[in-house]
């Protein structure tokens, strides 16, 4: 094949995709910022001051969760530090005491422990100063350019502070991990009690576990400067997953009910359907030594996926400018793509829609001549 040619077609239409439906705005949500982002694109559904440096609370936690796993085994058993007994929300942990990495995470991220932040920041780093530059070079890894970390824990802290679109990113790094999608699924989870008697029970604050049957996590935080904080990830069937963060909600249940909310109107945004059927048509290709004939190619399969609503689609086949006899039915000749914008929604090998014979000898001949003599 010689070469290949590149046609961008936009499509007028598709009946079965509603994409020329017109989006609605966002809902009115009581926080002083907030991002909801399509992880797929990386594109912001809705947003309010997403790059405000923020005070952010236990979401902290997000990051001590993520260098715990990284950096160490979850069979290792840790013993609780003194230093671990501070202030705000604790998993009940008591110097001296022997726990797992596992269960220290659990109580990390289910029960929002920060005797379990400054557990697992020593034992991973050696100290907590060494933990917290551990957390800041992971920071720069990630892109985070408006967070900054003073502690794992998150207590207010001059020089802590961190935004609704860089949580959205650590977020979506963390979530990565089995383990911590697995915990921050849980309400509620266990850990074994002091001297392994008994066991302790954890409850997660992040209420939106409970409105939300499609959400599985991942972590919420108050504090007085942060106020009530999430980073959340909802996953809906058809669709695929959306994220948010939001900081400076006024209260547990409204953060939940905004969260809830922003959500439910992300997933609107999209419609799934079939945007290209197989068999039909899409182009044609000139077949070299049939006197000009032509080809018809069609994708080999449909083609179905989520878009999002109000943005046009349009469709990019690429082919060569010629194929040579004989062609057979179904044989590959060049590719389809959907797009929405810049993304790829779908892309298909097109196919022969019939078969073309080689010409014979007669007609080669004849073809030849045709070159020589004015017929």
């Amino acid at each position: 094949m010689r070469g290949r040619l590149t046609a961008a077609i936009v499509l007028a239409a598709l009946a079965t995709t509603p994409v020329g439906l017109a989006a609605d705005d966002p809902p009115q949500v009581a926080s002083s910022s907030y991002v909801l982002v399509d992880p797929r694109t990386g594109d912001e559904l809705a947003a309010r001051a997403p790059s405000a440096r923020s005070a952010m609370a236990s979401t902290t936690k997000i990051m001590t969760a993520l260098l715990t796993v990284e950096q160490a085994n979850l069979d290792d058993i840790v013993t609780v530090p003194a230093s671990a007994t501070i202030g705000g929300t604790t998993a009940g942990l008591v110097a001296g005491e022997q726990l797992s990495v596992r269960d220290l995470l659990t109580a990390l991220l289910v029960g929002s422990g920060n005797d379990s932040a400054i557990a697992l920041a020593e034992f991973v780093s050696g100290s907590e100063a060494a933990f917290v530059e551990a957390m800041n070079a992971r920071a720069m890894e990630l892109g985070l350019r408006g967070t900054r970390f003073a502690n794992p824990h998150g207590l207010d802290q001059d020089g802590h502070y961190s935004t609704a679109r860089d949580l959205v990113t650590l977020g979506r790094a963390a979530m990565k991990r089995d383990v911590i999608a697995d915990l921050v699924d849980d309400r509620r989870a266990s850990i074994p009690g002091r001297d392994s008697f008994g066991t302790r029970t954890l409850v997660s604050k992040n209420a939106l576990l409970d409105l939300d049957r499609y959400a599985d996590g991942i972590k919420t935080g108050f504090t007085n400067q942060a106020g009530h904080a999430i980073v959340a990830r909802s996953t809906r069937r058809g669709v695929g997953s959306l994220y948010l963060a939001l900081l400076g909600s006024s209260g547990e249940q409204t953060r939940a009910a905004d969260s809830k909310r922003l959500l439910d109107w992300g997933f609107r945004q999209f419609a799934f359907g079939t945007v290209l059927t197989g068999g039909r048509p899409l182009a044609s290709v000139q077949v070299l030594g049939t006197g000009g004939e032509r080809v018809d190619v069609v994708a080999k399969s449909p083609v179905a996926a989520p878009l999002r609503v109000g943005i046009p689609l349009r469709r990019r086949i690429t082919l060569p400018p010629s194929v040579k006899a004989p062609v057979a039915r179904g044989q590959e000749i060049g590719t389809v793509e959907l797009l929405q914008g810049q993304r790829v929604v779908g892309k298909r090998v097109m196919v022969a829609a019939r078969a073309v014979d080689s010409p014979s000898r007669w007609e080669r001949t004849k073809a030849g001549l045709s070159q020589l003599l004015p017929f």
